[in-house]
């Protein structure tokens, strides 16, 4: 063996002995599986493992004499033919796993609940302009007039809700936010103005710039005036003519659901003009005055009553035709059920099947009727005609209607007045006779 091979063996032997435990070559002098070149190339070639940074050729130095070879420099072609892995050694290789995200799903649900958020806030924006725009233009608003009076003292505040409580505008707020933007500076005069709920904001405004005083006037209807009354009574106060009111109640068209069944002439609106008390203009649009006491029916005959008027198995006519006779004969309130029971037994009798209401008579003469009246040969009177006459003989009071609605249950089929408005109420035609003799002796 030459000097050169016993030098080279002679470091070998000093490397293999200075080698650590555990180093990389004593772990693959231990593997014993063998790796191909393939399944080598794909360790080396994982993308998981870290890159290792390559020493560029010029780094490495061969080794000096009588220095271990150093293999830490080698270029990667030179170290990857000295070393070789097993298959247990590549399954050992960790590998780093993706790391997911489990804030994807949070970031969506937040990305979520922001869209409801802005959706939820411009529905609720949407809904105040619509609001807001229907009040302001007046789109969609009552037809309501009224005048309204201001005064010296008056601002912007104090008018809007003086126009707010006269039910011209809904919101005082948004009309004096309107006036002070708008009209800032303006000034009212004081006065009345004719002022309408179907006017925007602007007209309203103007409308109020220049004065229009029309002189009104309080009427108070009595429960139980007839139309008759009533028209002299509105005439009187300087309403309105009564050919003209007569006009309107004989020609014009009054659009309720309610207002089916009429009478003729100057009777057609008879029982529907609803006792109250009114405010109108003087010298008043008839057509406008007679809509108020047809409106004012329609709002106090509400659903409730309604209803109540379908259980009876009448129609709504002819519970104002009761009411309308309750109205005329009763003069204390306490006794309109129990002559409403009267008036109901004898319609559901064979024996009585006359009504034989004095006021119905009357209505026809205009003043209290005689004995020898009671035969006149009319419609309306109840003594020679049986069931109910063809109208209401008044314009009954709410009260009455719900007597006609809710009777008293008895067996009363007479009654006769005392001198102070009561009345005493009999069974029988013997009993009856009894309280006509104890009536006139008084």
């Amino acid at each position: 063996m030459s000097e050169q091979e016993r030098t080279g063996k002679h470091r070998e032997d000093e490397g293999r002995e200075k080698k650590p435990s555990g180093s990389l070559a004593e772990f693959l002098e231990e593997a014993s599986a063998e790796v191909s070149a393939d399944e080598l190339e794909a360790l080396l070639s994982e993308p998981s493992a870290a890159p290792r940074e390559e020493p560029s050729a010029q780094e490495w130095m061969p080794p000096q004499e009588g220095e271990p070879e150093n293999t830490e420099y080698l270029p990667k072609p030179a170290l990857e033919a000295e070393v070789e892995v097993t298959a247990d050694e590549v399954r050992a290789v960790p590998r780093k796993r993706r790391r997911v995200r489990g804030g994807a799903r949070h970031g969506c649900l937040v990305a979520v609940a922001y869209a409801a958020f802005i959706l939820g806030i411009s529905m609720i924006l949407s809904s105040f302009v619509i609001l807001f725009a229907n009040e302001v233009f007046a789109f969609v608003k009552p037809d309501i007039a009224t005048v309204v009076e201001v005064t010296e003292d008056d601002t912007f505040s104090t008018i809007s809700e003086k126009l707010s409580d006269a039910g011209i505008i809904r919101y005082p707020a948004l009309f004096n936010l309107y006036l002070n933007i708008a009209k800032s500076g303006t000034t009212f005069e004081p006065g009345q103005y004719e002022v309408s709920a179907k006017l925007d904001y602007p007209a309203i405004a103007r409308a109020m710039r220049k004065t229009t005083v029309r002189e009104t006037v309080r009427v108070t209807v009595p429960e139980g005036y007839t139309t008759a009354q009533i028209v002299t009574l509105l005439a009187q106060k300087n309403v309105c003519s009564e050919e003209a009111l007569y006009a309107a109640i004989e020609t014009e068209d009054f659009d309720y659901d309610w207002l089916t069944e009429l009478g003729e002439g100057k009777r057609r609106l008879e029982g529907y003009l609803f006792p109250d008390t009114y405010e109108f203009y003087v010298e008043d649009d008839p057509k406008a005055v007679i809509g108020k006491f047809l409106a004012n029916f329609g709002a106090k005959y509400n659903e409730d009553l309604r209803a109540a008027t379908e259980k009876t198995g009448y129609s709504l006519r002819e519970i104002v035709i009761i009411a309308s006779m309750i109205e005329r004969e009763a003069k204390l309130s306490e006794e309109r059920p129990v002559i409403a029971s009267v008036i109901y037994n004898r319609l559901d009798s064979a024996k009585f099947p006359y009504l034989q209401i004095d006021a119905t008579v009357a209505y026809i003469l205009g003043r209290a009727p005689t004995d020898a009246d009671l035969t006149i040969d009319d419609p309306y009177n109840t003594y020679v005609n049986e069931g109910l006459p063809p109208g209401p003989i008044a314009n009954p009071g709410l009260a009455s209607i719900q007597a006609a609605l809710d009777p008293t249950e008895t067996g009363y089929y007479f009654y006769v007045a005392r001198r102070d408005g009561s009345h005493i109420f009999s069974r029988t035609a013997a009993e009856h006779e009894e309280a006509i003799r104890e009536v006139s002796g008084q």
